[in-house]
């Protein structure tokens, strides 16, 4: 369907299959229930001069917990690796001592993922295991170790832990309770990304920031960061610890660049809003876009960013609390004017109404005599970084009755787009273009919020206006009067996304009907590097391209029609009598691809009528998050229309869309044609993977069998077999919450490997309108809630 990049594994996600693997002791197993968060860190880049990563070597990660429990599962990280990476083993165990690589005798526990004892994580994603039970201490250390056998490209990390870690120089020591094979250290963390238990905690405080949160000059091996403080705190309050406490902080991590690590937004759906259990948020971040090169001089673009954060926090249903920036006076970067930016984005901090509380850490730290300055005893001795003493303080200006979750409002999903490339020939974005994208509504409500998506471009795109509008019809420019309002962001008429960021537009009222159409448009002024895009939308849009256009409510000056949906990625609207958003998630199939333009006949909008027919309010919204040509296991290159595979952008497009509670998954088909010997376990250990990430966020997951293929170019009997046995395996697994037969309703019962005639677009492997129908009617309604 499209060309990608990279090579798969023989088997991906597992070397033995689910068969033989579930042979082991059942006692190991732990049982189903609530899970938090107790450890996290952020993924900063790639171990340097290491591009063929540990061959045949075991990592050994020291981590702190902040809570306890009876059961654990871990995560495991390769989202900025370039190719996928292969871990024989992974074990954890409760660590003899916060300075050694002894386990505790007995404590130690091999992971499974699927089942399998061994997975291979495909480049740019993550996986989380299956869970065990182990007594985790809450205040102690863990052992998380990681064989892998062969070369395996860049290895993902946290750079700066804190904290010493090991290595062997060769062979599986995954599973050794003795230390002795680990005669290297490193002060960083590889690979591991999460621990999670099972326990009485209530949920997770994620900790959002920069090297002051990553605890940079604090004492080694010791846990004597901000966040750790914070935990102890917590721990030592009456009664069982009640939250856990993440780390996603990132040394030199800023809110506008990406210049040494991923920029916050670019990251905050991945650390933040999908991290196991959280409730709450504090955020302490710009020092580093005020001191840092590039100086921001001017505190608007700061003051936008932190708004931008708080706002999505908010929209998760999360509380948020913002920290206030720490002195810097005698710092290498120190000078007035910019003294003075660090002071306007403390004042708005405090007095901008973004956050539900603010810890006021300028003012625990600074000096009552100098207050540019730390204070002498908090200051690590570079008049930037605290020390020890200094971040206890912070922690303990913290309000602790804050720490809790704020009502999600009632907003939901009413349509969504999956980015999957930057437009080809747009290098330079379109300056001075406006470009109006028409967009299909499921659920309608009284007010709207739009998400704008810079998720693939590589510099910063302004948005100098941007409207949202009732449209006459399906298939022009043209706005119905009075409906068109003018979108802001944080108060502002205009707003810059960061690289591979995305912002959410202040709420507006709006009277948004459902099963019908809206004008999202967007006015970019500048050049601002490659477009992010949705290339196959089957809907027409449009470009004007001589200047800003995005209040007009008529279409004349929108003279250039495109099929692509440009930077507008979502529309939620809030409905209070709705409970909630079904996320249908896939390749060209749910993407529509062959189905009347402009007519809205992809299977997702058929099922959106389903539910809008039923007697009454309609009580979910449906979104689409297809992507032409995508896979489970691959990514495009290039311009390619396939888009990041399925692992790389299950948070962006899945985990975090408004009021998900519901998934309906169809991808596979395009891993059996284009691969050259596509495995089966492979698929299946895939497909129980997203599955087990869902859950893990608490969504219902339904997954569709793959439908027949047979005449399409690709097409051959062992790929067939393939088929086969992952939709054998769909149909009978316990993964799942449901599962919808696509394959059985739309094949032709005289040759079952074809699709029936009826339902045939022509190129046997695509639908047409009537085979969409079909799929959409043999759901069932009641699976969904």
């Amino acid at each position: 369907m499209t060309q990608v990049a990279g090579t798969v594994l023989a088997l991906v996600l597992g070397l033995t299959s689910p068969a033989a693997a579930s042979s082991q002791d059942a006692e190991s197993k732990a049982p189903v229930g609530d899970w938090v968060g107790t450890w996290s860190a952020s993924a900063s880049g790639t171990v340097p001069n290491l591009p063929t990563g540990y061959a045949d070597r075991t990592i050994r990660n020291l981590v702190h917990t902040s809570v306890g429990g009876s059961a654990v599962r871990v995560s495991l990280t390769n989202v900025l690796g370039t190719v996928a990476v292969r871990m024989d083993a992974v074990t954890v165990a409760v660590a003899d001592a916060p300075d050694a690589p002894d386990a505790v005798a007995g404590t130690m526990r091999e992971l499974t993922f699927g089942g399998a004892p061994s997975v291979t994580i495909p480049a740019g994603g993550e996986v989380l295991s299956d869970p065990i039970s182990l007594a985790v201490p809450e205040d102690a250390d863990l052992l998380v170790s990681v064989y892998t056998p062969v070369s395996s490209g860049p290895v993902t990390y946290h750079q700066v832990a804190n904290q010493t870690s090991y290595l062997s120089p060769n062979g599986d020591h995954a599973a050794d309770q003795s230390g002795a094979a680990f005669t290297e250290t490193i002060t960083f963390w590889p690979y591991v990304s999460g621990v999670d238990v099972r326990g009485e905690a209530e949920g997770a405080v994620v900790t959002l920031g920069d090297s002051i949160t990553d605890g940079n000059n604090s004492t080694r091996n010791a846990n004597h960061r901000w966040p750790d403080y914070l935990a102890d705190r917590l721990v030592d309050a009456p009664g069982p610890t009640r939250l856990g406490v993440l780390n996603a902080g990132i040394s030199s991590n800023r809110l506008l660049n990406s210049s040494f690590n991923p920029n916050a937004l670019s990251r905050l759906d991945r650390d933040v809003l999908t991290a196991t259990g959280a409730r709450s948020v504090v955020v302490l971040l710009g020092i580093n876009d005020i001191g840092g090169q590039p100086q921001h001089r001017e505190p608007s673009e700061i003051i936008a960013a932190l708004g931008q954060i708080a706002a999505q926090v908010r929209a998760k249903g999360l509380r948020v609390t913002g920290g206030t920036l720490l002195p810097f006076g005698g710092s290498s970067n120190y000078t007035e004017e910019l003294e003075g930016v660090r002071q306007a984005v403390n004042d708005f901090i405090r007095h901008g109404g973004a956050f539900d509380a603010v810890a006021d850490f300028d003012v625990a730290l600074r000096d009552p005599a100098a207050p540019k300055w730390l204070r002498a005893e908090y200051d690590s001795g570079d008049h930037l970084h605290p020390r020890d003493a200094g971040y206890r303080a912070m922690a303990a200006v913290v309000d602790l009755d804050k720490l809790d979750t704020r009502p999600p409002g009632h907003w939901v999903g009413t349509w969504q787009t999956a980015m999957a490339r930057t437009t080809p020939g747009a290098d330079q974005g379109m300056p001075n273009h406006s470009i109006r994208n028409v967009v299909h509504t499921s659920l309608g409500g009284d007010a709207a919020r739009v998400r704008l998506s810079n998720a693939l471009g590589t510099m910063p795109v302004l948005m100098g206006r941007v409207t949202l509008a009732v449209a006459t019809r399906p298939d022009a420019p043209d706005a119905v009067a009075g409906t068109m309002r003018e979108l802001t962001f944080g108060g502002a008429p205009s707003v810059t996304i960061p690289a591979g960021g995305e912002v959410l537009s202040d709420p507006i009222s709006l009277a948004v009907p459902a099963d019908g159409d809206l004008l999202v448009t967007v006015y970019t002024p500048a050049p601002s590097g490659p477009v992010t895009e949705h290339p196959r939308s089957y809907q027409t849009s449009f470009i004007a391209t001589d200047g800003d256009h995005a209040a007009d409510e008529q279409g004349i000056a929108f003279t250039q029609p495109t099929t692509a949906w440009y930077y507008a990625t979502a529309v939620d609207v809030r409905a209070p009598s709705a409970y909630g958003t079904v996320v249908t998630f896939g390749d060209s199939i749910t993407d529509g691809d062959k189905s009347t333009i402009n007519g809205n006949r992809r299977w997702p909008d058929a099922l959106a009528d389903r539910l809008a027919a039923k007697p009454g309010r309609t009580k979910l919204g449906v979104v689409n998050s297809g992507i032409s040509g995508n896979r489970i296991l691959d990514s495009s290159t290039g311009t390619g229309i396939g888009g990041p595979n399925a692992f790389a952008r299950l948070s962006r497009d899945m985990l975090t869309t408004s009021g998900a509670c519901t998934v309906i998954l169809l991808e596979g088909v395009n891993d059996i044609l284009n691969l050259a010997h596509p495995d089966p376990e492979t698929l299946k250990l895939a497909l129980r993977q997203i599955a087990a990430q869902a859950h893990a966020q608490g969504l219902r997951i339904v997954v569709g069998t793959i439908t027949p293929m047979k005449g399409w170019s690709s097409y051959t009997e062992e790929r067939e077999n393939v088929r086969q046995a992952v939709n054998g395996f769909i149909r009978t697994s316990d993964d799942f919450d449901a599962v919808v037969d696509f394959d059985a309703v739309v094949r032709d019962p005289h040759d079952p490997q074809r699709i029936n005639p009826s339902y045939d677009s022509g190129d046997h492997l695509h639908p047409s309108d009537a085979g969409y129908q079909a799929m959409a009617e043999a759901i069932d309604l009641g699976v969904l809630r």
